[in-house]
């Protein structure tokens, strides 16, 4: 690979060429070196780019299934019903089970 540097990974901050087989557009993003320097490093730690998290973020969003940013108050309802969903999934919990009087009692 051309950005591959020494160590065998790639270059991140090296250009990357696509070729798309259908058309597509391009859009520009305003964000403060902070931010862009996190979305890379969260990126990388995806295996995948910047790019690619905000295309699923926005083909989330247009299906409805990721919050805007002008529902701050949902976006943490619904990440709070997830965490507490896997938390459910992850323990051993059977809800709705209720045990007769003599298990309930047993000694």
């Amino acid at each position: 690979m051309a950005n591959a540097p020494e160590s065998g990974r790639r270059d991140l901050d090296g250009p990357i060429k696509a070729n798309y087989c259908f058309s597509v557009k391009n859009i520009t993003v305003s964000v403060d070196d902070a931010l862009y320097h996190a979305a890379r490093v969260a990126a990388a730690q995806r295996q995948t780019n910047v790019t690619a998290l905000l295309r699923g973020y926005l083909t989330a969003f247009v299906k409805g299934k990721a919050p805007a940013l002008n529902e701050p108050q949902e976006a943490e309802d619904r990440k709070n019903r997830e965490e507490l969903v896997k938390l459910f999934e992850q323990s051993n919990l059977v809800l709705g089970f209720e045990p007769s009087r003599e298990k309930t009692y047993e000694r």
